[in-house]
């Protein structure tokens, strides 16, 4: 089951959308301490993509969620306000980037299957919202993210490959 549990569904949908870019900026956060720690590994031009990714979801949504504010901060000023201390899928920032910090220089595997991790639940997470906004007007930023989960899911699967080339 998706972990909706990130999101409190009985509030107002601005806040809802306002979740959703605060887990974009979780998952940003996550990949920017990846490439601090390894620019050079083999899986960091991925990385360097699935980071602006993240940036660009939660551009997404913040049109959305404009919608549903009314006046609103510009989109630099309320992605810069954001803590990001949670990832799509419900996985705590400062957890995963302990994590990060134990693993090993050599552990490439490690660290891209912890990004197939966030981005396997970040799709199931934006999908599973899509469907319980079916027919309604937030249904269309979660099925759009959803799709996009798949393609960051193909890049941290190819990156596997290019570990265990190395």
């Amino acid at each position: 089951m998706p972990a909706l549990a990130v999101f409190d569904l009985s509030g107002d949908p601005a806040d809802v959308l306002y979740r959703a870019m605060d887990l974009e900026r979780g998952a940003q956060r996550w990949y920017e301490a990846v490439l601090a720690r390894h620019p050079g590994a083999p899986f960091a031009p991925a990385v360097r993509l699935l980071a602006r990714a993240e940036e660009e979801h939660a551009r997404l949504v913040y049109r959305y969620w404009r919608r549903e504010a009314g006046q609103a901060a510009s989109f630099a000023e309320v992605y810069a306000s954001l803590a990001g201390a949670i990832v799509e899928g419900g996985m705590d920032v400062a957890a995963m980037l302990a994590r990060l910090e134990e693993t090993a220089e050599d552990s490439c595997i490690e660290i891209v299957e912890m990004s197939l991790a966030i981005e396997l639940a970040a799709y199931d997470l934006y999908r599973g919202m899509a469907h319980r906004f079916q027919g309604q007007g937030m249904e269309e930023p979660f099925l759009v993210i959803a799709q996009a989960e798949k393609e960051h899911m193909r890049l941290a699967s190819e990156s596997l490959q290019l570990c265990e080339h190395s």
